[in-house]
């Protein structure tokens, strides 16, 4: 070992020690220096979006960001946003901020429900159902349906039913069971639902609330919601 570390040896270990730190030191501050300049095309916020508003395609824009500004979650991309129920979270977004997928939330996840993501003059009323008036069980979220209606008249007591060109395409916002949540298989709870939640005009809702206190209303699934 002595004869490996002497005089001559000792300055060239040190030399070759001393020549790997400063490359190493060299490379991580050229590294962080170019993700200081270097910059990424992201999703950024037009205006300001205040809490539970929807996003929208028009109050967003793209622009480079230097990467290293760059948070986590920033989306890059418009595939990833669900442009019809989105929309932000309790917390919103300032303008000109990086869209992050942490602060966008849905309708049915928002704190206010589903009714923020009603259109303008929409309202939601929910039907009673059972196995068979929602053609077993096949009314889904995201379905469009034609709503029937089989009452009793008060005054002769002869029942009817009643179609009505007013009541077709109605969009299912959602479907409840007896314990109140969505029928799951995987919960472990109840399969048939019992109340399903329409977006409706008042004129439709006044209609569909009329013939469920006389009868019975039907809901037959005529295909799937364009927006979903």
């Amino acid at each position: 070992m002595k004869k490996i570390w002497n005089r001559y040896t000792r300055p060239l270990l040190i030399i070759v020690v001393a020549l790997a730190v400063g490359g190493t030191a060299y490379s991580l501050s050229k590294s962080q220096n170019r993700s200081q300049v270097e910059t990424e095309r992201i999703i950024v916020v037009k205006e300001d979006i205040q809490p539970y508003m929807e996003i929208t395609k028009e109050n967003l824009e793209f622009k480079e960001v230097v990467k290293s500004e760059i948070p986590e979650g920033a989306i890059r991309n418009q595939e990833e946003i669900t442009f019809g129920d989105a929309f932000a979270s309790q917390y919103g977004f300032l303008k000109g901020a990086p869209l992050q997928s942490t602060y966008i939330t849905t309708a049915s996840q928002s704190k206010f429900g589903t009714a923020v993501g009603l259109d303008e003059g929409m309202l939601q009323i929910g039907v009673k159902v059972d196995l068979t008036t929602s053609t077993g069980g096949e009314v889904r979220p995201g379905l469009l349906v034609d709503a029937f209606a089989y009452v009793q008249d008060a005054e002769t007591g002869v029942h009817r039913s009643i179609t009505d060109k007013e009541l077709k395409n109605l969009k299912v916002i959602k479907t409840l069971n007896s314990e109140g949540t969505s029928p799951d298989a995987e919960s472990g709870g109840s399969l048939i639902p019992s109340v399903v939640v329409l977006e409706v005009s008042p004129e439709q809702g006044e209609k569909l609330m009329s013939f469920q206190e006389s009868g019975k209303v039907y809901l037959l699934p005529a295909g799937v919601d364009g927006n979903k």
